[in-house]
C-alpha cells in the first residue's frame, strides 16, 4: 500500500483537482513519482477545512507528463474506490461550503487497511477470523457477515507487522447490512498503558506502508 500525502490550501483548490469524469470521482495528484497503472494507493487528504486528515482509497488510472513552457504538470489521475463514496461526498460538500468544518468529523484518524483480525465475544468459545477495513485509535471496521448486536462486547486479536500481536477490548458501536457488510467497533482500553500499546500498533501498521509527500 502506498500512501500519498495530498495537501490543499483551500476547498477551491480541492475542487480544481477533482476529476468528475471518473465513475467514482477522483483527484489529480501532482508528482513525478512513477507508479504503475492500476496500483492501489491511499490518499492522505489535508486542508485547512479539515480538523484531521481524511484517508481515502483509490487506484492510479492514468499518468501525465509535465510539459515545459506550459501549465501542464506531471502527475497521476487517481480514481476513488467505490467503497469511499461517502468520504468523497463529504469532501465535496465541505469544499463547496455546503457543510461546516466541524460537522461529520471523526475524532480519530482512520487508516484504510486489509489485514486479518481474530475476534470473539467474551465468555463464548467460538473465535471468528475476518478482515479489517480501517483502523484508528478510536476503533475499527470489521468486514463480516456475522454481525453481533450493537453494544456487544468483543475481544480483538490484532497482529503487528514483523510479528507480535495484541488483544484489545471493544464493543460493537454500529452495524452495516448493505454494501461491505460488517461492524464498527469502538475500542475500550482499560488504562493509559493499553492506549499507548494500541497507538504503537497503529504506528507500526502505518509505517509498514510506503508514504510519499506530494511533489
Amino acid at each position: 500500500m502506498t500512501i500519498l500525502i495530498a495537501r490543499f490550501t483551500s476547498g477551491e483548490e480541492f475542487l480544481e483537482r477533482f476529476i468528475p469524469t471518473f465513475p467514482n470521482g477522483g483527484l489529480f495528484y501532482p508528482t513525478r513519482k512513477a507508479l504503475e497503472l492500476g496500483s492501489s494507493v491511499v490518499l492522505d487528504i489535508r486542508m485547512p477545512l479539515l480538523k484531521d486528515a481524511v484517508l481515502i482509497r483509490g487506484q492510479v488510472a492514468w499518468r501525465q507528463r509535465g510539459k515545459r513552457g506550459t501549465t501542464q504538470r506531471a502527475g497521476l489521475g487517481i480514481e476513488f474506490a467505490e467503497s469511499e463514496l461517502g468520504k468523497r461526498d463529504h469532501l465535496l460538500a465541505l469544499a463547496r461550503g455546503e457543510v461546516q468544518p466541524e460537522e461529520a468529523q471523526r475524532k480519530h484518524r482512520r487508516l484504510p487497511v486489509a489485514i486479518e483480525v481474530g475476534w470473539r465475544v467474551p465468555n463464548q468459545p467460538q473465535r471468528h477470523l475476518s478482515s479489517l477495513d480501517d483502523i484508528g485509535a478510536g476503533g475499527v471496521f470489521i468486514c463480516t457477515e456475522e454481525k453481533p448486536a450493537t453494544g456487544t462486547p468483543l475481544v480483538l486479536e490484532l497482529s503487528a507487522p514483523r510479528g507480535g500481536s495484541q488483544s484489545i477490548e471493544g464493543r460493537v458501536a454500529w452495524r452495516r447490512d448493505t454494501g461491505v457488510e460488517g461492524v464498527g467497533v469502538e475500542f475500550r482500553c482499560r488504562d493509559i498503558g493499553g492506549m499507548r500499546r494500541l497507538r504503537e500498533l497503529i504506528r507500526r501498521i502505518e509505517s509498514s506502508a510506503e508514504t510519499s509527500a506530494q511533489a
